[in-house]
């Protein structure tokens, strides 16, 4: 399961990766991708919490934390431009950082197992 996991996370990073260019040249994207993106994420979330919930000895835990605070940026960037507002890149980038380092310890947890 924590191959699902991963391999979920690098689609959610695959579609940020072209929510990401859309953002930076400016062009509008669908609402629904970043929408399926978030969902996604969070799905991700959802399975490494159950997935965790069965382990003995140790956890995931700082890959969950990440993840959550990465959602949490994203729920907000997304609330800002459902309200048609700007948010400063420094967020995206700050989302971005947050998930990627959480994708870097799950995949140390991974192969450290």
């Amino acid at each position: 399961m924590l191959i699902f996991i991963i391999i979920l996370y690098f689609v959610v990073a695959s579609i940020g990766v072209y929510l990401l260019t859309k953002f930076l040249t400016n062009k509008p994207h669908k609402t629904v991708i970043g929408v399926i993106h978030g969902v996604l994420g969070l799905l991700g979330i959802s399975f490494l919490i159950i997935y965790t919930s069965f382990l003995t000895g140790d956890t995931p835990y700082i890959s969950i934390l990440l993840f959550v605070l990465a959602f949490f940026f994203g729920g907000g960037m997304f609330v800002m431009s459902i309200q048609g507002k700007k948010f400063p890149k420094a967020i995206a980038f700050t989302h971005i950082a947050i998930a990627l380092t959480g994708i870097f310890f799950l995949i140390k947890f991974w192969t450290e197992k």
